[in-house]
């Protein structure tokens, strides 16, 4: 059959363009025009013809695709001028993140490796302190990732074996714990058992719980930096799961280094380790910061017992109470004497 390129004009005044090249037909589409008929007849016929001749070269002639291609330079330039900007205003977001509280003290309670779900998790626990919280004045939750165990990689499923909990059953404890605390839930911070999911399926299901329960909470994947403001005096603040660097001797040493090498927050606040719920004051060049390290919910750890962890302290929410009339900061690795003092303020107003 000979080569054509039709445009025709269709009953209904339309204009259809068919093509037949290297025993092929190719229906491009029905226009209203003929104008746009005939421009799109030229663009599919340039997209056939273009990198499909290769003649004269050496005494032969090839039909197909080369590696000598025409690459739309401008159009991925463009692309990705794109992209930057997108994340560049992501990040910017992420450097002007505010919470603003009219009272003069307020007091944040930080949790993390819930890992609910896991066999050795103290579940009472978790859910007794997530209800102290709702009930302690002028007192919100910030929590700091490992919320759920979530072990859906392939290679981490022999950690499943012994739970009697499917990952649905985690999930449903997941969104029971994220509903309780979600009036007074502020910030979340996801961890490394969050990025699993991420890791299986390119998706943060992380996010979209906390946007599903708390939408007014401040969400980061890896790493909030905040200022927390008690009427109008501010705390600049980082929060993230892990920190980089560890010691034997300090087990908060990885957020002392990096407030003193970085000096853009005052107190910082971290998980992951399950060594111990901590507080410690440190040296800020002049000032006193504060390293705020959660302690794990899950009590009975075979992980840590088959690697040998040191023993964990009786933690695991830890409190920092904020005095916007005085400046200060006051940290309180036991969340029972937090709340004491969260009440007895109270009752002193």
């Amino acid at each position: 059959m000979d080569e054509y390129a039709h445009v025709e004009k269709r009953l209904s005044g339309k204009f259809r363009v068919r093509i037949w090249r290297n025993n092929t037909r190719y229906n491009v589409g029905t226009f209203a025009t003929i104008g746009e008929a005939q421009r799109e007849r030229d663009k599919f016929l340039a997209l056939i013809d273009s990198g499909t001749a290769y003649t004269a070269h050496n005494g032969y002639r090839a039909t197909g695709m080369r590696a000598e291609r025409d690459i739309d330079s401008d159009n991925v330039y463009r692309r990705a001028i794109e992209q930057y900007d997108s994340i560049l205003a992501i990040e910017l977001k992420r450097q002007q993140q505010i919470l603003e509280f009219d009272q003069s003290i307020v007091c944040l309670v930080f949790t993390a490796d819930h890992h609910l779900g896991d066999p050795g998790t103290d579940i009472r626990r978790a859910f007794d302190e997530a209800e102290l919280v709702m009930e302690m004045p002028n007192t919100y939750m910030v929590t700091v990732g490992d919320m759920s165990d979530n072990f859906v990689l392939e290679k981490l499923r022999y950690a499943r074996d012994k739970s009697v909990l499917s990952i649905p059953d985690e999930v449903t404890l997941i969104r029971r714990y994220m509903k309780l605390i979600a009036p007074k839930w502020v910030i979340a911070v996801a961890g490394n058992h969050e990025f699993f999911q991420e890791v299986l399926i390119g998706y943060d299901f992380h996010r979209d719980q906390v946007a599903t329960y708390a939408p007014h909470a401040l969400y980061d994947s890896d790493d909030c930096r905040v200022v927390v403001s008690v009427a109008g005096t501010q705390f600049t603040g980082r929060i993230r799961h892990k920190w980089r660097g560890n010691s034997i001797y300090n087990d908060t040493q990885g957020i002392e280094r990096a407030a003193k090498w970085d000096q853009d927050f005052m107190f910082g606040v971290g998980g992951h380790s399950h060594a111990a719920g901590l507080i410690r004051e440190f040296n800020l060049a002049g000032t006193t910061g504060i390293a705020a390290l959660c302690g794990s919910y899950e009590r009975i750890d075979a992980y840590a017992r088959r690697l040998g962890f040191a023993k964990a302290n009786h933690s695991t929410a830890v409190a920092i109470v904020f005095d916007g009339e005085h400046g200060t900061m006051t940290g309180f690795s036991d969340l029972d004497v937090a709340n004491h003092y969260m009440q007895s303020m109270e009752l002193n107003a």
